[in-house]
């Protein structure tokens, strides 16, 4: 099942409706998930656990995927989207909100595509 999983799977789009603070509605939150190499060869072996968070940050980008936390800091850096709102939809509510204090580790690059002018 995990190999024709892995040979079938193009790509995964999920979408988060995070309530917007610039005016009434919705707006999506993106998360992208590409189907490379690394994420088949993680998908097929048994032996492994699937790490797909962890691959989505190393294929940002190389490959133009997007994690959910990546498109929340995005929306909430152009105003969109209320701190409340991102922190609650976050995936690591914990990560997001040090990322926007602007602490991160010197090898964390899967923001550096956000504008940095956050609030």
């Amino acid at each position: 099942m995990r190999f024709a999983l892995s040979t079938a799977l193009q790509a995964v789009v999920s979408l988060r409706l995070v309530p917007r603070s610039d005016r009434g509605g919705r707006i999506p939150a993106c998360e992208v998930l590409i189907n490379t190499a690394a994420v088949r060869d993680n998908i097929r072996d048994m032996t492994k656990s699937l790490d797909i968070p962890d691959l989505i940050k190393e294929g940002t980008a190389q490959y133009g995927m997007q994690s959910f936390d990546q498109s929340l800091m995005n929306w909430y850096s152009k105003g969109v989207i209320s701190y409340e709102s991102a922190l609650f939809y976050a995936s690591s509510p914990s990560e997001f909100a040090l990322r926007v204090q602007g602490i991160a580790g010197t090898s964390d690059t899967t923001f550096d595509h956000v504008q940095q002018d956050v609030r």
